[in-house]
Parts: structure tokens; sequence; C-alpha cells
């Protein structure tokens, strides 16, 4: 948490730290923990309360942060999106390729998404 306090002060109160970040990375993955403990209405009152203070969003369009994340990966790779399935660091990004991927190929990728992509 105090991780995130700090953070969140060092970026004018933005409470989001991205995973696609190597130096944020950790804190990342916890941030998404958190939105997960919530989503099953598992996150103590009180820790909940504590983030919101801060201006945590606990129901973020995940699918932009996702592409946001893709997107500057590929431009800090030369105009390249492929993310390696087997980069631990970029993991999640790399499954969410590809679940972009699948959902185009059998049709069921909103259209506005695939414009994106």
């Amino acid at each position: 948490f105090e991780e995130l306090r700090l953070f969140t002060e060092a970026n004018g109160g933005v409470a989001h730290a991205s995973r696609s970040d190597p130096e944020r990375a950790e804190l990342g993955h916890w941030c998404t923990y958190q939105r997960h403990l919530e989503k099953n209405r598992k996150l103590r009152p009180d820790r909940k309360k504590r983030l919101l203070e801060i201006g945590f969003v606990f129901d973020e369009d995940t699918w932009d942060q996702s592409f946001e994340e893709l997107r500057l990966f590929a431009e800090g790779n030369g105009g390249v999106a492929h993310v390696p399935q087997r980069d631990s660091g970029r993991l999640e990004l790399g499954i969410w390729c590809r679940v972009q991927m699948a959902s185009e190929k059998i049709g069921d990728l909103r259209p506005d998404r695939k414009a994106r992509l």
C-alpha cells in the first residue's frame, strides 16, 4: 500500500501502476490483485477505504489498459506489437494478445476493438 501511495503522490494523484513498466511490474500486479479481491468481495472494507482515499480505481476498463500497454510495448519495439509468450515480465500482456487473436479468429472481437488493434 505504501509503495502505491508514494507512486500516487509522485504521479499527480494517479493511483495506477502499469504491469508493463518493468520498474513497477510488482506494484501493477499488486493493484490487479486488489481489484480481483474487490470483484470477488474479499477485500477488507478498511483496506478498500484506504485505497479509495488515495484515488485507487477498482472498475477500470481492463481492455483499454491492456491495449495501452500493447501500444507502449509496440512503440518501444519499433512498431512491432508481437509480445513474446515467454517474457515473464509481460506474461499477462502476452496472454491478453493471444485472447484477442483467438477472439478475432472466431468472430467474437468487437469491431471497434478490432479497428484499434
